[in-house]
């Protein structure tokens, strides 16, 4: 049996999501594995908790008063038990299976920052949320080494290096930029060749595709003002965009990406000249199991 490992689940009311979350983490698990799973439920007034408790399963749960992801992944490290830590985002998918080959791929030597292959689910996606990732998905920081979109792991070393996560709205894409490229694994498959994946479920309505952007946007400013010193590879430029025509795009495909990524650019804007802080806008429709 593999030495056990600690998955941790920051959840703000996600009562619609949870038991799917815990149930897919938990999904052809061995008798015995030993794995620990927190979920630090923050600034929750439903069922979120509650649910986690009540999964038949031993489930840790912590609770904190405020909203707040990084400070939830805080309080849940504070009383976890092993190394590496997976980080799981709690509208994510991502069976045992996976989580472990996560974690093996955390214990080689000068692995620090690793997650799984990225899956999309845009069945329920409208054709501008489509063509937004028939882009996205081409881009340098899902192409190279990515680390983060909802579900990211941490060797020991990799934790001892980061410390405390920072009071910020993109822990993921601070994560990806603290660890050069070859300290970060994306693991695609098992020593078996087994497929090794999470499941991210984009919004359904371009509206709510640009109020992710928005966040995202403000997100990785916010890193680039806080930590200048970081490998930030959010960015795009022309390049990459030629890269996904080359990959497949079409002209419609970067035509809707660039209007999202326009329009919420433009959002950014008026919330700075209003005065207005980060906010964490995320899509409800997106959340429903």
């Amino acid at each position: 049996m593999p030495p056990p490992f600690t998955v941790i689940i920051p959840a703000h009311n996600e009562e619609a999501v949870i038991e799917r979350c815990l149930r897919t983490a938990l999904c052809e698990a061995p008798a015995g594995h030993g794995t620990q799973i927190i979920v630090a439920a923050n600034g929750c007034d439903d069922r979120t908790a509650s649910i986690a408790r009540e999964f038949p399963a031993n489930i840790d749960v912590v609770e904190i008063a405020e909203g707040s992801k990084t400070k939830a992944m805080n309080a849940a490290s504070a009383v976890a038990k092993y190394f590496p830590r997976i980080y799981l985002d709690a509208d994510i998918q991502c069976d045992f299976r996976s989580l472990s080959a996560v974690a093996h791929a955390l214990r080689k030597p000068g692995i620090m920052a690793a997650s799984p292959a990225l899956r999309l689910d845009l069945t329920r996606s409208n054709f501008l949320v489509r063509a937004y990732y028939r882009v996205w998905t081409t881009q340098p920081y899902v192409t190279q080494s990515m680390v983060g979109s909802g579900c990211y792991g941490l060797s020991e070393a990799g934790s001892r290096r980061i410390g405390a996560f920072p009071d910020l709205v993109g822990d993921d894409i601070w994560v990806h930029s603290t660890f050069p490229k070859n300290a970060r694994e994306n693991v695609s498959q098992t020593k078996n060749g087994e497929p090794v994946f999470f499941v991210v479920s984009p919004p359904r309505r371009a509206w709510d595709q640009i109020r992710v952007e928005t966040r995202r946007r403000l997100g990785n400013a916010e890193l680039r003002a806080r930590f200048p010193e970081l490998n930030y590879t959010g960015s795009n430029s022309w390049t990459d965009l030629k890269a996904a025509r080359r990959s497949g795009a079409s002209v419609a495909d970067i035509l809707a990406y660039l209007g999202m990524k326009i329009t919420a650019r433009v959002r950014v804007g008026l919330l700075r000249r209003n005065g207005r802080a980060i906010e964490w806008e995320r899509d409800e429709l997106a959340r429903r199991a």
